[in-house]
């Protein structure tokens, strides 16, 4: 069982189904996708059936037949979506509960540094750089959320060391989600814990190296100026402003207001007749299924932050990981699809109860009296 989640982490977590359709072709990412399924499956039936995630399960369920009943532009690309999400959230949640942090750490970490395999010995033109996910943004929340949970390890060399890999893999993504978000999580995880500084010392050690190495990886001359503007007396915030989401956002309104109760169908906010994506899963749930499931997407979301709070000192990278999730459903818009964030919403949603759980007990134990009357 420890090989078979293994082989299902990697899978999921390295996306290898969408790195083999682009690198070896329509077969190979077929027979990859389906791998994963026909493994989920197994796993499923061979573990202890426990709850079901019903919150993401009632997700999926609002989301498919409400927008499958709108309107569905590819029949076969639907049922196929929706048999796969389905697969993902009842079998995942098992290898999710089966998952400890440091096999999690482990395997995102070799998945971040395939972008620095990536930067190192496929240097393109483009200048920023993604490994196994391909595009540059999907790579940067791998690093991120691997930022993150490094925050629990107790060993501190190698939390030294994986804070520093994390940082820099996200940093050559040149994501400016990853810039932001890792800017503000290292901030926050200093309230927790003073000695949680290390996280910024190491940021600016990393970006120190990226200056020195840049002409090597050829990195994305536009974005990289904002880095370099750090070690200089004025910072340019051109890139940053440039090509802003908010955009793209303001440009699907009107279709949401024409139809917020039931949404506009299936796949109607991804981009179409020259028009880019919504690149906002708030906005696509909303937009394609109506006002229900974007409801219930936010109390998840919400309530998973809420939930962190508790253990705020104690298991900073619970706060942390809420917070990441939060703000990536915020730049992307193919949520159902995406076997990377529904693993690790659901990971994150199964440590929460159990870490709840665990003080209810200790409270309970406390609670009792040493003395029982007759």
């Amino acid at each position: 069982m420890k090989l078979l989640r293994y082989i299902i982490l990697m899978l999921l977590l390295w996306e290898i189904s969408s790195f083999s359709l682009e690198v070896f072709g329509e077969t190979a990412g077929s027979y990859t996708s389906h791998l994963a399924n026909i493994l989920l499956i197994g796993y499923y039936f061979l573990s202890k059936k426990r709850k079901l995630l019903f919150p993401f399960l009632i997700l999926g369920l609002l989301y498919f037949m409400i927008s499958g009943l709108v309107e569905v532009p590819d029949a076969k690309a639907f049922i196929n979506e929706f048999i796969k999400y389905l697969i993902l959230i009842v079998g995942g949640a098992e290898v999710a509960r089966d998952t400890s942090l440091k096999d999690l750490c482990f395997i995102l970490l070799i998945g971040s540094l395939s972008i620095l395999v990536h930067s190192l010995f496929f240097v393109d033109g483009y200048g920023r750089y993604s490994g196994f996910y391909l595009d540059p943004n999907a790579a940067a929340f791998v690093s991120l959320i691997g930022y993150c949970l490094t925050y629990k390890l107790q060993n501190r060399q190698i939390r030294l060391i994986l804070l520093f890999a994390f940082t820099f893999t996200g940093v050559i993504t040149f994501s400016r989600f990853f810039l932001i978000m890792w800017l503000f999580i290292s901030i926050l995880a200093v309230f927790s814990n003073r000695k949680n500084a290390q996280g910024l010392f190491i940021g600016f050690g990393a970006l120190v190296l990226l200056v020195s190495v840049a002409a090597i990886l050829q990195v994305n001359t536009a974005r990289f100026s904002i880095i370099e503007s750090l070690f200089e007396s004025e910072i340019q915030t051109t890139a940053f402003t440039e090509d802003s989401r908010t955009k793209q956002w303001t440009s699907y309104l009107d279709d949401i207001y024409d139809n917020p109760i039931f949404g506009n169908g299936y796949k109607s906010f991804m981009g179409s007749s020259g028009r880019q994506g919504v690149h906002n899963t708030y906005l696509m749930v909303i937009g394609e299924s109506g006002v229900v499931p974007f409801l219930l997407l936010i109390a998840i979301y919400v309530s998973m932050f809420f939930k962190s709070l508790p253990f705020f000192k104690s298991e900073i990278h619970l706060t942390l990981m809420a917070i990441s999730l939060v703000g990536m459903l915020m730049v992307i818009h193919n949520y159902f699809s995406n076997d990377f964030l529904i693993f690790i919403s659901m990971w994150l949603l199964i440590k929460l109860g159990t870490s709840t759980q665990t003080i209810m007990n200790e409270e309970a134990d406390t609670d009792t009296p040493l003395i029982r009357p007759l």
